[in-house]
C-alpha cells in the first residue's frame, strides 16, 4: 500500500511490451493446471475418507475427523474471502491494463475500484487455494511434519507466484491472498482443536469420549 509502484515493477519484469511471455510457457501452464485442479481432488479425498471413517472406524484409523474437515473448510474459507472481497475491491488484472495492451487503469492494493466488474484481481483465488494446501500438513505426524513442509511449501509458493508470470496478478495480490486465507486458517484451527472431540463425535456420528489421533 506505501509502494504501489512494486506491483507494476513486478509486472513489467514478465512482460515484453504488451505481452506476459511465459503464459505459454508449458511446464508452467501444467503448473496451473496443479493449482486448479488440486483443490478439488483433495477435497473430494477428505470427504471420501470422512465417509469411510465414519462406515469403517476400526479399520481406518488414517487421521482424526477433525483434521480432515479442517483441511476442507481451510479452502472453502479462502474462497469465500475471494470471492467476497474480489468484486467488493473491482481490481483490474495487469494484462487488462492500458501499459500491457488493455482498457484498465492500474489501482493500488485495497483501494475501491471500478475497473473490474467480474473475476477481478484481488485476491488471487488459486493464491488462496494453494495458501490453503498448507493445511494438508495437520494430518501428518508431528516428527514427519517439517519434512513435509520443506517440500510442500515451496510447490504452493510457484503455484501462487505462477499467476504473477501469467500477468493475471499482481505480487500483492498473491502475497495477501496467503495471508487472509492462513489467517482465517489459524482462526479455523484453534477453534477446531479446542472442540475436536465434539466435532469427531458428530462426525462419526458416535458419543464417545476417547480421543482420536
Amino acid at each position: 500500500m506505501i509502494f504501489p509502484a512494486i506491483d507494476l515493477a513486478v509486472a513489467r519484469g514478465f512482460a515484453e511490451g504488451t505481452v506476459f511471455v511465459l503464459a505459454e510457457q508449458p511446464f508452467l501452464k501444467g503448473l496451473r493446471q496443479i493449482g486448479l485442479k488440486g483443490p478439488f481432488v483433495v477435497i473430494a479425498a477428505m470427504l471420501l475418507l470422512l465417509a469411510l471413517r465414519a462406515l469403517l472406524p476400526r479399520r481406518l484409523g488414517l487421521c482424526a475427523p477433525h483434521k480432515a474437515m479442517f483441511v476442507v473448510t481451510s479452502f472453502v474459507a479462502g474462497q469465500l474471502i475471494v470471492e467476497t472481497l474480489k468484486p467488493l475491491i473491482g481490481r483490474a488484472r495487469p494484462r487488462h491494463l492500458l501499459e500491457f495492451g488493455g482498457t484498465a487503469d492500474f489501482t493500488p492494493v485495497w483501494q475501491f475500484s471500478g475497473q473490474c466488474a467480474r473475476n477481478c484481481s484481488f485476491p488471487s483465488g488459486e493464491a488462496a487455494a494453494a495458501a490453503a494446501g498448507l493445511s494438508l500438513l495437520v494430518l501428518f505426524p508431528e516428527r514427519l511434519r517439517l519434512k513435509a513442509a520443506i517440500l510442500l511449501v515451496p510447490l504452493l509458493m510457484m503455484i501462487a507466484f505462477n499467476r504473477v508470470l501469467f500477468g493475471a496478478h499482481f505480487l500483492s495480490d498473491v502475497v495477501l491472498a496467503w495471508l487472509l486465507t492462513l489467517l482465517g486458517m489459524a482462526w479455523i484451527w484453534k477453534w477446531t482443536e479446542k472442540h475436536s472431540d465434539r466435532v469427531d463425535r458428530i462426525l462419526m456420528g458416535t458419543r464417545g469420549r476417547g480421543r482420536m489421533s
